[in-house]
């Protein structure tokens, strides 16, 4: 059975059961223990379950698993495109936060200036791509990590920005609406606010697959955004409400 094969029939039983053990997923497709984990941890990611103790359960909002069944490497490849789009607008910033996300992950391979700055992020990921590639100062958060997300939390981490003044903060997102702008886990919450706070711009970057979708928290409004880099026009409900001068495409 396939990885999407097993994703479908996972998904499929835990909208009946409710939360599914790592046996239950071993017993369900008949995978290996450590298969049935990298299974665990894509829906996880994509936010199609909670990770729980010992397995998983529904999340409090709705099910892509179309969308995110459909993906391959083309969305690597778009992420990339977003990534290389955005960082003309980063090689100049003396200082410069990336959020944690897999589009953002993207952008350290493209950050490498004649005047280099100070990256900060609360991602692992992406102090390990800036370390890799970039040739910015780079710093991490201090704080708890979250093991799923491979980020800095909690209040250290918050506690910390506030002795910053970016000069840039990009940010992706769960999803983006005329309503604004929504995103997926309530640790999410304190720590966007503080960078809006602690923010002179703010840049959002996000695929087609985000668009016209709402999710558990919203917390910035278009108004708080200073620039958009998506990878396909937006719908007139949106673009109505952007300035051209603010929306990039890839």
């Amino acid at each position: 059975m396939n990885q999407k094969a097993r994703l479908t029939l996972i998904l499929s039983k835990l909208a009946t059961a409710h939360t599914l053990s790592l046996h239950d997923i071993m017993t369900l497709t008949g995978a290996s223990r450590d298969t049935a984990r990298r299974d665990i941890v894509k829906l996880a990611t994509n936010n199609l379950v909670e990770r729980t103790y010992g397995g998983i359960s529904q999340p409090n909002t709705f099910s892509k698993l179309d969308q995110y069944l459909d993906r391959n490497t083309d969305l690597v490849q778009t992420k990339r495109a977003l990534a290389k789009q955005v960082s003309p607008y980063l090689l100049a910033a003396p200082l410069l936060f990336l959020d944690i996300s897999t589009t953002v992950a993207c952008i350290p391979q493209y950050l490498n200036s004649d005047n280099p700055g100070t990256l900060v992020t609360n991602s692992l990921d992406i102090a390990d791509q800036a370390l890799r590639h970039s040739n910015f100062t780079t710093r991490i958060l201090g704080g708890t990590l979250n093991p799923e997300q491979r980020a800095v939390q909690g209040a250290d981490a918050i506690a910390e920005l506030h002795k910053y003044r970016f000069t840039t903060t990009v940010l992706s997102c769960a999803g983006i609406t005329p309503e604004g702008i929504y995103y997926a886990y309530d640790s999410d919450i304190a720590l966007k606010e503080t960078l809006r706070a602690q923010s002179e711009q703010l840049i959002l970057v996000f695929d087609h697959t985000k668009v016209n979708v709402k999710h558990n928290f919203k917390l910035l409004g278009l108004d708080e955004i200073d620039l958009f880099v998506t990878d396909q026009p937006l719908p007139d409900n949106l673009t109505t409400l952007i300035a051209p001068s603010q929306l990039i495409y890839a």
